[in-house]
């Protein structure tokens, strides 16, 4: 873990340097890359580490490398594969490649679109989206698609928007077919669609008809291809307190301070309400996690929003009347600046708990102990 730890430390301060130290936007930029850098070379030169490193992604692509075909691999995937073969038939270079695209598109995104960088970067790494990342190869690359895809949805363009997205969005079908669940995606930036009224019964609904509606989904499944999810670990549904707790509070903080802008005629702009949607269904579907598994890997597409959507959504805290309030009921002086840092210290404190608990307690991913494929034997 230490080595995970110094990497995002390292990083960490490069960002904290590109963005109180650094006038430049050239030398912002730069830094910027350079904060990639530590953790690129983590995840590019690992070796067995995340649950399917070998067993999926190294026999895959061996696999391929004789020739062979491999079932329930999707094709966007299988010519990275191929590609990855022109230049070697070590399975090392298919996660240095992938490690690439994944990590420069979530720090460029963060760059182009966090409202608080060191934050956004704290949430990817203490929430556990880099060590997933590290596992769920397949899914991350599709996740990397849709971030790309999130930015042409802002765009006031709606040829631009749409088209933009749908590339995107296909390409990320093509890496895991899974995420054909986001093009939903399209239709959340215009208007709070994903409404508290009736998410919240539709939640304690799901929980409660919890075995039925897996009778019902069941002979639907079994004619597609994540059949094989219908037997072995992952035939029933996890009860995860941690995520759905977690979701929840997210997502009841992200609509109060909707509603209390909304009393003060503050209306959200189309990327928060891309993200209050996107929270919303975030918790819809780890509340369905109860009913299977599979749900929770849905669920992964909608979390990693979260490196964005409580940046923006603290900055849309109205501080200041937080302030008054507190001022007037205690009858002290507490200066805006420094309540607005017990909320950050709360996020912060609140994702190491989520980290300690999911990634160092139960190694959720399995990416420890960190191995690299320079300690290899090749002999």
């Amino acid at each position: 873990m230490c080595v995970y730890i110094i990497g995002f430390l390292i990083s960490l301060i490069l960002i904290w340097i590109s963005q109180n130290k650094v006038k430049s936007k050239k030398s912002k930029i730069a830094l910027m890359i350079l904060a990639v850098v530590p953790i690129f070379i983590i995840s590019a030169f690992r070796y067995d580490v995340g649950e399917d490193y070998i067993k999926r992604y190294t026999n895959d692509y061996l696999n391929l490398a004789q020739g062979k075909d491999v079932d329930n691999l999707e094709i966007g995937f299988k010519i990275i594969d191929y590609i990855c073969l022109i230049f070697t038939k070590e399975p090392y270079i298919l996660f240095i490649i992938t490690s690439f695209i994944i990590l420069s598109v979530v720090y460029e995104t963060i760059l182009r679109k966090s409202s608080n960088k060191l934050i956004s970067i704290m949430i990817f790494f203490l929430g556990g989206f880099f060590f997933a990342s590290l596992n769920l190869v397949r899914q991350y690359m599709a996740i990397a698609f849709i971030l790309l895809g999130y930015q042409f949805l802002l765009s006031d363009n709606k040829i631009k928007s749409y088209v933009g997205f749908l590339i995107c969005g296909i390409i990320a079908f093509l890496m895991h077919s899974s995420s054909i669940i986001c093009f939903i995606m399209i239709f959340l930036n215009r208007k709070v669609i994903v409404d508290i009224k009736w998410v919240l019964p539709l939640s304690a609904i799901i929980i409660l008809l919890n075995e039925n509606i897996m009778k019902i989904l069941e002979p639907i499944i079994e004619k597609t291809r994540f059949d094989v999810y219908l037997s072995g670990k992952f035939a029933k549904g996890e009860f995860s307190a941690l995520n759905i707790v977690e979701n929840l509070i997210v997502y009841l903080w992200m609509y109060g301070v909707y509603l209390f802008n909304k009393k003060r005629n503050i209306k959200l702009e189309k990327e928060g309400i891309l993200f209050l949607n996107i929270q919303g269904i975030a918790f819809l579907v780890t509340i369905a996690g109860t009913i299977h598994m599979q749900f929770l890997r849905i669920a992964i597409y909608f979390w990693i929003f979260q490196i964005l959507s409580i940046p923006y959504f603290l900055s849309l805290m109205p501080f200041d009347y937080i302030t008054l309030k507190i001022n007037n009921k205690l009858k002290k002086y507490f200066k805006s600046k420094n309540i607005k840092r017990v909320a950050y210290a709360i996020i912060i404190i609140g994702f190491m708990l989520i980290f300690g608990y999911t990634n160092i307690l139960n190694n959720d991913n399995k990416v420890i102990p960190y191995k690299t494929v320079f300690s290899i034997d090749r002999e």
